[in-house]
């Protein structure tokens, strides 16, 4: 049968419905503009909704935190590769942020003597001051909010169950048209297939916000995200010619479940997770990284997998997480397994469920492993969310105009390395802007139907219906799936790179030999080509980079190669291309932070690891009372939760006198 094709006009399109993609809708509408979300779960069910529920707010915890400390964080935990722009706006806007979650119905607990959010009660790996607040629901609360944002927002129509396909574009020649515009690219449209009507929707549209999420699907079983993430963001934008920046940089999560079977690749627990004497532990016993609470993701999961690959790795892969020094304090070791048990709640009952009960007391180490997270790079954009590069290659040049991101799809906010609880900020942070500037654009944008634009890919997409052939999406994605955890997971080398574009080239070829039924409703082969073929670019990509950058730094770990230092002169990677049928990949210098404020981070970072190294080399009863008293100095912290009149509570009051 012949797939039929409707049409449609709206003045921004928005791939994607979790946090980012909600966010943008809502801020286009607001704006004025006629807005339709395109999702391929249901509204608000997406990363955000399986998250910790734990978001970065500006002066939650502490008086004297800044922006610029803030921003700083951000660049020194990204190995100085986040765009300074980026950053100081990711700074500046998380309250606004917070407070549009807050607007649409989330509800976070109140610090009685503040009259602020209550924020933990200790600062997460990788920021210097406390701003990590956490909500009860964790992040269905936050999914809620997305929901709400959509479905009660004016001017926005959705549509679930709908595969966004391909962008489609024009070619611009400059000033000459009449509306202002630099020569190169621009958005005129996109097309998606609708499965329950069983059609090929072509939407002429001058803005399209692409924040259809990350790439962790590529690594499954080893992921701890939903299935939904097949790196569609990125393989859009690229084959519509748009550069991407940092591609090599994927976060792994460093402690997640390595057995059962069932509970592979959920998350056990964070660096916070391991407090104050937490170790990380080989299969000998030996220490392999200490003071983990203090360090940030990817240097936890570097030890690991470093530890792996010397032969030291524990049974299934990763290493031992050993949390029974806190336990066995008499004084503090309640205070330790309350705030175990409360701050990251799901992630302590995942551990329990799969390890046991002498897992949950903290009697014995918990066997841990790497899992695929989040995508820390993605589309070249500003601080709007705009495509950037091309053939300027500058930051500021021009890219694919009306192409804009957020979420996982927009790269430039984190670099190397995205720390604890950012995540939920960023996606409203440039999802907001994302959408006042995509309808912006839509509003100066002058428009002209030429359906003959999308006649080519409509072409395409219509002879996949039917295509005959030997191979199944689904059997060629299990094997790019053991392959990349092998060659582009959490450590790489040469040797490794080259197999992997072997195995892409490999599977690329077969794209045109895989069994697709004619059906148009509901078809799921088609469906499973897609993201077999969006995961192959994304794959591409990842692998094009990490050959561009042979050092490691953040979540890009070389074996064959050195570690930069933070006096490193640091460059981005730069990907594109691939709508040519290449590959084109160069290095684009970043600014480093400026040396005093480089050094300060580096002394009181040192200082902080330190004093931990003394508190261990303390007796025994000594260290306990430290630790209690460091607990108990946490305002806001849900550690303080202890009730006074209690055993736990008189311990603690003895504790202090």
């Amino acid at each position: 049968m012949t797939i039929q094709t409707e049409w449609r006009d709206y003045d921004v399109v928005v791939v994607g419905s979790g946090g980012a993609g909600s966010a943008a809708a809502h801020a286009a509408a607001e704006s004025g503009a006629r807005v339709l979300v395109v999702s391929k779960d249901p509204i608000g069910c997406s990363d955000t909704k399986i998250s910790e529920g734990v978001i970065t707010v500006l002066g939650s915890g502490e008086e004297d935190d800044s922006e610029q400390e803030l921003s700083d964080n951000l660049r020194m935990g990204g190995g100085s590769l986040p765009v300074e722009a980026i950053t100081d706006t990711f700074a500046s806007d998380s309250q606004s942020a917070y407070d549009w979650a807050r607007s649409h119905g989330l509800r976070p607990s109140i610090n009685q003597d503040s009259g602020k959010p209550k924020s933990f009660g200790m600062a997460l790996g990788g920021h210097t001051k406390r701003r990590a607040v956490g909500h009860k629901n964790s992040g269905v609360a936050f999914g809620h909010a997305n929901w709400s944002a959509v479905v009660q927002g004016n001017r926005i129509d959705y549509q679930e169950d709908a595969w966004f396909l391909d962008l489609v574009t024009e070619e611009v020649e400059g000033d000459g048209n009449g509306d202002g515009e630099e020569p190169g690219k621009r958005v005129v449209g996109g097309l998606f297939y609708d499965a329950a009507r069983g059609l090929i929707v072509a939407v002429r549209s001058p803005a399209v916000i692409i924040a259809a999420g990350g790439i962790s699907t590529l690594y499954f079983p080893k992921t701890y995200t939903m299935r939904g993430n097949t790196g569609d963001s990125y393989a859009v934008a690229a084959r519509a010619g748009a550069d991407l920046v940092d591609m090599e940089q994927v976060q792994f999560l460093p402690f997640c479940l390595a057995t059962p079977p069932a509970y592979e690749g959920l998350l056990a627990g964070e660096p916070t997770t391991a407090s104050y004497l937490g170790v990380l532990r080989d299969k000998n016993g030996k220490v392999i990284l200490d003071g983990i609470f203090l360090r940030t993701r990817a240097e936890c999961s570097s030890a690991i997998m470093r530890a792996v690959e010397d032969g030291r790795g524990s049974p299934n892969g990763g290493a031992y997480l050993d949390l029974t020094a806190n336990e066995k304090l008499p004084l503090s070791g309640p205070y330790f397994m309350r705030a175990l048990k409360m701050s990251l709640p799901s992630a302590y009952r995942n551990a329990r469920e799969a390890l046991g009960k002498a897992a949950a007391k903290c009697e014995e180490p918990w066997e841990v492993r790497p899992a695929a997270h989040y995508m820390m790079g993605g589309i070249r954009a500003d601080r709007d969310g705009a495509s950037v590069g091309g053939a300027g290659d500058g930051d500021a040049a021009h890219g694919i105009a009306g192409l804009f991101s957020a979420g996982q799809a927009m790269g430039g906010v984190f670099g190397a390395n995205r720390l604890g609880s950012t995540a939920l900020s960023e996606n409203v942070v440039f999802g907001i802007r994302s959408g006042q500037a995509a309808a912006a654009v839509s509003r100066s944008r002058s428009r002209k139907k030429d359906d003959s634009l999308f006649s080519e890919q409509l072409g395409r997409i219509a002879a996949r219906f039917g295509q005959v052939g030997s191979h199944r999406a689904t059997t060629l994605k299990l094997e790019l799936q053991k392959e990349a955890w092998d060659c582009i997971g959490p450590v790489r080398t040469a040797e490794r790179l080259g197999r992997m574009e072997d195995v892409v080239e490999g599977l690329s070829r077969k794209l045109d030999d895989i069994a697709i039924p004619g059906q148009a409703v509901w078809n799921q082969a088609f469906m499973e080509y897609e993201e077999l073929r969006n995961m192959i670019i994304a794959a591409q990509a990842v692998t094009a980079a990490a050959r561009e950058r042979d050092a490691s730094v953040g979540g890009h770990v070389r074996l064959d190669g050195p570690t930069l230092s933070p006096f490193s002169e640091p460059y981005s990677t730069v990907v594109s291309g691939v709508a040519n049928g290449e590959w084109r990949t160069r290095r684009v210098a970043r600014s480093r932070i400026p040396l005093g404020r480089l050094l300060v981070y580096l002394i009181q970072d040192r200082w902080r690891k330190t004093q931990i190294k003394i508190i261990r080399m303390l007796p025994e009863s000594l260290r306990d009372k430290v630790i209690l008293n460091r607990y108990l100095a946490s305002p806001g912290g849900k550690v303080r939760k202890i009730s006074p009149g209690s055993a736990e509570g008189a311990v603690a009051e003895a504790a202090k006198s």
